[in-house]
């Protein structure tokens, strides 16, 4: 199997789906390290255990878009210096990107450590929920360094066409924290912290996997610690695409902070069935991510080799499947919500609150995966202003209606912000794609070849 695409080659939309099948099975199990944390908490511990590790999670949430946004840069610098052919620019790149990852890594552990209790406190988490969210966010803030690790790696390895081996970690580690969930939960009755213990375990896995794929497969990548230098033009690029990237998963997640605390006001009743709304969501329409990320990739390697009117192509391509997934998605999510609530809890007032939220949400999931093939577009063709002011629509919407419709509908009228985020964020996407100034922002300079540059050997295609 050719683990490692060329995407300026070949069917757009056959490419397209080749790369986002394993994002989305990898994705999949992405969403199972917090779906079975929440399904093993909401049924062997209690409501108000699922209701902590729901609560909890747009703190942590907070710091992990600060690492997410600059594996976002890092990603799309990478892809698109592959693209242009440069295999020793690719080296620096990625040396690069390992030095400052540690650095972020160590810094943003220390901060979640310090300010977790602090933001739980401003967004007015319930008091019998409060302390067992507070020693998730501390254990799981713990471990970002090894959250860093496997970001790091498998921005690396997608950038150059390789979703498979992102996958196979994902899968291994997946397995991994179902285990360790039922031992710490259920054999040393840990409780939310054995969730979050197994959850860093489980990641460090798959860091270490995609690491020691990448040491074993490009030994041109292999280096030590004394070799983890910064290239300024490269690093400046990823700071350029990365930092609004960023500011841009900031205040989306800001965004949700808001309505979590809209959400708690409730009580943990609430919270509980809004944590379980949030989950099924997330693993309806993670193929819709997946599509966008890999339009987004092939639309970096495209603009990197030069080739506009096959960017375009990809584009269009990437809407079309959006589209059809999502609309084939969010019939299912409607048809069949008590099914779904059903994984997570069989407490009779969750089915009532969750399931006007997942039709909510679901009838709008076609817009949501269109925003994401934008978000994903414009991030790689190097156009990443117009994508925080795609977030800021979305803060604005939730950080004012949660609370304007709630005054008139209660928690129902909560369920409505998110939709209204992700329709004013298409349209903002769908403006600047047609004005065609997303055309150009493409900075890195390819150089000369020299001997002994890096290849990426057959054997990891």
């Amino acid at each position: 199997m050719n683990k490692n695409q060329d995407m300026t080659t070949g069917i757009p939309w056959k490419q397209i789906l080749l790369f986002a099948v394993p994002l989305f099975i990898g994705n999949i199990f992405q969403m199972l390290y917090n779906m079975v944390d929440a399904v093993v908490v909401g049924r062997f511990v209690g409501i108000q255990a699922l209701a902590a590790v729901g609560a909890s999670g747009p703190s942590y949430n907070l710091i992990i878009s600060l690492v997410n946004g600059f594996c976002s840069g890092a990603s799309v610098v990478i892809a698109q210096i592959f693209g242009s052919g440069d295999r020793q620019m690719v080296r620096k790149a990625y040396l690069t990107s390992c030095k400052v990852l540690l650095l972020i890594g160590i810094v943003f552990s220390v901060l979640g450590l310090v300010f977790c209790g602090s933001i739980l406190k401003l967004l007015k988490t319930p008091a019998d929920v409060y302390p067992d969210a507070h020693l998730y966010v501390m254990i799981m803030s713990a471990g970002i360094l090894a959250t860093c690790l496997y970001n790091g790696m498998a921005a690396f390895l997608r950038s150059v066409g390789n979703s498979v081996v992102p996958l196979i970690a994902l899968v291994i580690s997946s397995l991994a924290n179902i285990l360790l969930d039922l031992l710490f939960v259920l054999a040393f009755g840990m409780g939310v912290a054995g969730v979050a213990v197994a959850t860093v375990l489980s990641q460090l896995f798959s860091g270490l996997y995609c690491f020691f794929y990448i040491n074993h497969k490009i030994p041109q990548l292999r280096f030590r610690i004394g070799e983890m230098v910064v290239e300024p033009e490269v690093a400046k690029e990823m700071v350029r695409v990365g930092l609004p990237a960023t500011f841009s998963t900031v205040v989306v997640t800001v965004s949700t902070m808001f309505i979590q605390a809209a959400v708690n006001q409730y009580g943990s009743t609430v919270v509980g069935a809004y944590t379980v709304g949030n989950k099924v969501e997330n693993v309806c329409f993670c193929l819709a991510f997946a599509i966008g990320m890999a339009t987004g990739v092939f639309c970096g390697q495209n603009i990197g080799a030069g080739n506009e009117k096959r960017t375009i192509q990809g584009f269009k391509a990437g809407i079309v499947l959006a589209l059809i997934y999502s609309s084939v998605m969010a019939v299912l999510a409607i048809v069949f919500t008590d099914p779904l609530i059903g994984l997570f809890s069989d407490e009779p007032d969750v089915f009532v609150v969750a399931a006007p939220l997942i039709r909510i949400t679901s009838g709008f999931g076609p817009v949501l995966g269109v925003v994401f093939v934008f978000q994903h577009f414009l991030r790689n063709v190097s156009d990443v202003r117009p994508t925080v002011v795609m977030s800021f629509a979305e803060i604005l919407s939730r950080g004012i209606l949660p609370f304007a419709l709630s005054a008139w509908l209660g928690y129902f009228g909560i369920w409505w912000a998110t939709p209204v985020g992700w329709t004013l964020s298409m349209l903002i996407g769908l403006i600047r794609f047609l004005s065609g100034k997303w055309k150009g922002k493409v900075n890195i300079q390819k150089e000369q070849p020299h001997p002994g540059d890096l290849t990426i050997p057959d054997s990891i295609r």
